[in-house]
């Protein structure tokens, strides 16, 4: 294994372990309260987010898995980001392959990491076989890492940045494994850009 991608699995489960941290300590914490009615409907609760948490994680970091355009919302209400972020889908439905599913979920999440005081990822999906992804909230911005790697930055000079910040070297690097460019637009020249999955090749 070679230094990259000896610090990208390191930093991935590093990332791994901070974002199920928290719902398992909820999990661990309540267990003794079980049999108050208040303790097991927050118990349910927090095991169904664990649930969809993993189902998500497994999507981004584990096995590449055919995944539908019509999942992918569903999908996304396990991001850690959830609770004030939206994830909204438009344009033509289009059939996915593992590989864009994945880089699709991965940028749906970098868009939501735009998003610090909540608001609305909008996912687009354009005749070109290309997409495009559009934070709006208050305060949106995307990650640094992010706008120096679309302009040719280096993957491992942004994996530097620690687990926090993984999406962003994550994503990509899907992107260059679908060989799909990946690059940042304004739409209608103003706001906060759009970033923009192309077709690929």
């Amino acid at each position: 294994m070679d230094s990259l991608d000896k610090r990208l699995s390191e930093t991935v489960a590093a990332r791994l372990c901070h974002d199920l941290v928290s719902p398992l300590s909820t999990l661990t914490a309540l267990m003794p309260q079980s049999a108050d009615a208040a303790a097991q409907a927050l118990l349910c609760e927090t095991a169904e987010v664990m649930r969809r948490r993993l189902h998500l994680f497994c999507l981004l970091f584990g096995a590449m898995e055919e995944t539908s355009w019509q999942e992918l919302p569903a999908l996304l209400r396990g991001s850690p980001a959830a609770h004030r972020v939206r994830f909204g889908f438009g344009g033509i439905p289009v059939a996915l392959n593992a590989r864009t599913a994945r880089l699709l979920a991965g940028a749906a999440l970098l868009g939501a990491e735009a998003l610090p005081r909540g608001g609305e990822v909008s996912v687009t999906a354009t005749e070109a076989d290309g997409f495009t992804l559009l934070p709006a909230g208050r305060g949106a911005a995307w990650p640094e890492a992010a706008l120096r790697l679309a302009a040719g930055g280096d993957v491992g000079a942004a994996l530097e940045e620690g687990p926090r910040r993984i999406l962003s070297p994550w994503v990509f690097l899907l992107a260059r494994a679908a060989g799909r460019p990946l690059n940042f637009a304004l739409p209608g020249g103003s706001g906060i850009p759009a970033l923009v999955v192309s077709a690929p090749g």
